[in-house]
């Protein structure tokens, strides 16, 4: 009885351990929030010109990347787009790196880089997107908290194209 008992119990405790484990989800066939049209605040920093090292950093972390997750690539370790998230989110970043569980791919067109993950059991609550121009070594975030979209841009806003909105 004490065999069956103990059975029981390491049983339970290894579906409990088990099931904290982080899945991978490729959202990229889901729609992007940012295809909705839904109330935006938005925040644009203007910052001085990165050095060229910061710059190449987070150009090759991302561009030399694409169809990866950015988990694999421990985008968020890179000190140099970590920085630049940082500046541009302010308050907000530890927040945006927490909820940051459930992720896609890298994708791009045209030169413009887009990498996504939110909370995980809860997508819609909240979500980030981050845009990477390379041709204008510009980074964008926009974050969707159940319906309000926030956006920071580090220069300029970037144009993104309905089909990267939709990858």
């Amino acid at each position: 009885m004490k065999k069956l008992i103990l059975s029981a119990c390491t049983l339970s405790l290894l579906t409990v351990f088990s099931c904290k484990k982080e899945t991978k989800i490729d959202t990229s066939s889901s729609t992007d929030s940012l295809a909705t049209t839904l109330p935006k605040d938005s925040v644009t920093i203007k910052t001085d010109s990165a050095s060229s090292s910061t710059s190449s950093s987070t150009r090759n972390i991302i561009t030399k990347n694409v169809g990866k997750y950015p988990h694999d690539i421990k985008l968020f370790e890179n000190k140099n787009f970590a920085d630049r998230v940082k500046k541009i989110t302010g308050a907000q970043y530890d927040e945006i790196f927490k909820n940051f569980n459930v992720e896609s791919q890298i994708v791009s067109e045209n030169e413009i880089y887009k990498v996504t993950g939110c909370k995980q059991h809860d997508c819609p609550g909240y979500s980030t997107s981050i845009f990477y121009d390379a041709k204008n070594d510009n980074l964008n975030v926009s974050v969707d908290k159940n319906g309000k979209i926030t956006d920071f841009a580090e220069k300029d806003k970037i144009t993104v194209t309905d089909v990267l909105k939709s990858m």
